[in-house]
């Protein structure tokens, strides 16, 4: 009698694990995206490209992450210049 090999079989988990990675990602993208989007429009408008040629540019996650942590700081600073009327 040969042994037959033995294979097993995989969950639902296993089978769904690199598209849910994706989707994921996917998902992480859009709504960084979208937010970038919006605040952008409070960017000083000599930044405004900048910020978006940057965001065309984006192949990450950590990447987008990267550009709307400095969208966030820039605006926050543009903020305190002009309440502290530097």
């Amino acid at each position: 009698m040969m042994d037959e090999p033995t294979t097993r079989s995989l969950t639902v988990d296993e089978i769904l694990a690199d598209i849910e990675q994706e989707v994921y990602k996917n998902e992480k993208m859009i709504k960084l995206s979208v937010a970038l989007e919006y605040m952008i429009h409070l960017v000083e408008p000599k930044y405004k490209e900048v910020f978006r040629e940057a965001e065309l540019k984006a192949k990450t996650v950590d990447d987008m992450t990267k550009i709307l942590d400095l969208v966030k700081k820039h605006i926050g600073q543009k903020t305190a210049i002009s309440m502290l009327g530097i």
